[in-house]
């Protein structure tokens, strides 16, 4: 890796302070001393080049990553079911190491949490990556961090799928986006065979729930409630609680909505009357906490949900782009529809 100084304009903005401009130039020239120094055996492999589409445009991967960092929760646990653990220099986007699966918490024990909000630059230059995997929204953002800069910075990554919706038009979300990120990392990594093994296992039981709600007579509607409370944050369109909704046998209330995480309005959540409403995980406050901000809601009251005490809690974990998709949509499926699909088991491939 070459260590240069003239994209600091371009990464670091005009309005930060001399003295942070220099303590960021620092900790990257000392990040990039660290690199140089680093014996081949530890260095990024380099292999036969592959190339996999990334937000529509095809990027090649030359070496296989040594060094990687993950942001959100979801993207970690993506990054763990594919095995990758020992790959891990850090990862952000965690406020609780407990909201993992156990045996995702004792791989992550040995990792360092670089950040529990949003990526920082310098930490992450200190833990000298060499592939970053994140989204836009969860840990990518214009002005912050973005694959771009990373790119100038000789660092490759990876961008989830469903945030891509951020920079380029798309027709739909689907399951399919969550196999697609989970076979481009096989590749990139260079475990074809383990990521083909993880996706045709859950497409297998994604198959087995569309059978079991072939020729259903109606479909539920959903509203699903992430936070809020003047105005509450939903998904549209194409957010994957949208796709993971039509694959359980509902129907979005708010799939007229041409986003993805997006703000709605109680006026058209009263106006369309959901028969159940999903409450997402998230801490923020807790479950009960937002189960019974609706339930004391005056407004809501006639709500059919609200009447028949409907509702499905999805952890975030589930409700993004991960490895717990198709267990989220099973748990949706078996409310919606109790007498057609069977309760979800727990899944110890995660455990």
């Amino acid at each position: 890796m070459r260590c240069q100084l003239p994209f600091l304009k371009k990464v670091f903005p005009s309005r930060l302070t001399l003295a942070t401009g220099l303590a960021l130039a620092c900790a990257l020239l000392a990040a990039c001393s660290q690199r140089q120094e680093t014996p081949p055996d530890q260095a990024a492999v380099s292999v036969a080049p592959v190339t996999v589409p990334v937000c529509g445009q095809p990027v090649s991967y030359d070496r296989v990553p040594q060094r990687a960092v993950t942001h959100g929760i979801n993207i970690t646990e993506m990054f763990l079911a594919l095995g990758l653990a020992d790959r891990l220099v850090g990862y952000g986007g965690l406020r609780d190491i407990q909201r993992l699966p156990p045996a995702m918490q004792a791989q992550l024990a040995r990792v360092p949490d670089l950040s529990n909000q949003n990526m920082n630059l310098e930490t992450l230059l200190n833990a000298q990556p060499d592939f970053v995997f994140s989204g836009w929204s969860y840990g990518f953002r214009d002005g912050q961090i973005t694959p771009q800069q990373l790119q100038e910075l000789g660092i490759a990554s990876y961008v989830l799928t469903e945030s891509c919706i951020r920079k380029v038009a798309r027709e739909r979300v689907s399951l399919q986006d969550t196999f697609d990120d989970l076979l481009h990392l096989g590749r990139i990594f260079r475990i074809d065979a383990q990521a083909q093994a993880l996706v045709n296992g859950q497409r297998a039981e994604l198959e087995q729930i569309a059978q079991a709600l072939q020729g259903m007579a109606r479909q539920p509607s959903v509203f699903l409630y992430d936070s809020g409370t003047d105005i509450p944050v939903t998904a549209g369109r194409y957010a994957m609680p949208h796709a993971m909704i039509e694959a359980a046998g509902g129907r979005n209330i708010f799939a007229d909505l041409p986003s993805s995480w997006t703000r709605g309005n109680w006026e058209d959540v009263i106006e369309r009357n959901p028969d159940w409403i999903v409450i997402v995980n998230n801490d923020r406050p807790t479950p009960d906490g937002k189960k019974q901000f609706l339930l004391n809601k005056p407004e809501l009251a006639h709500l059919t949900a609200i009447r028949e005490r409907n509702f499905v809690l999805l952890d975030f974990a589930a409700a993004t782009p991960g490895p717990r998709n198709v267990a989220g949509v099973r748990t949706l499926a078996h409310s919606l529809h109790p007498e057609r699909v069977a309760a979800p088991e727990p899944d110890t491939s995660l455990r």
